[in-house]
């Protein structure tokens, strides 16, 4: 995946390297970090956390996840995340909601965080 990445960049200049970003941190700072469908990892709460400390002042956490219910993939429903419960961890993590929830359909929702004030 990581060379599929580095292939597909088309000159760009970014970070592209594999890490523990739990145990780590994402190891650089950025105006935005997007949480794409792995919330529902084993630590949710110390993930956010990171992503908040990688945050330049005034940048914003970006989540997206599937909706809570049948869908074609995504993880089982026993640990998919409802959007209120993503909302709950973030506020655990030092982050406040910008909005409601985003519709993505067919199948997504997104949430925007900033540090809480």
């Amino acid at each position: 995946m990581l060379a599929r990445t580095r292939e597909r960049a088309l000159g760009l200049s970014f970070v592209c390297g594999q890490r523990d970003v739990v145990a780590e941190g994402f190891g650089v700072t950025a105006d935005a970090v997007l949480l794409f469908n792995i919330l529902h990892c084993e630590q949710p709460v110390a993930l956010l956390r990171q992503a908040a400390a990688a945050l330049h002042p005034g940048g914003e956490v970006l989540v997206i996840h599937w909706r809570y219910g049948e869908t074609p993939r995504g993880p089982s429903l026993d640990i998919r995340p409802r959007p209120e419960q993503i909302v709950a961890w973030a506020s655990e993590a030092g982050l406040a909601p910008c909005e409601d929830v985003i519709e993505l359909p067919p199948w997504h929702y997104g949430l925007r965080f900033t540090f809480r004030e």
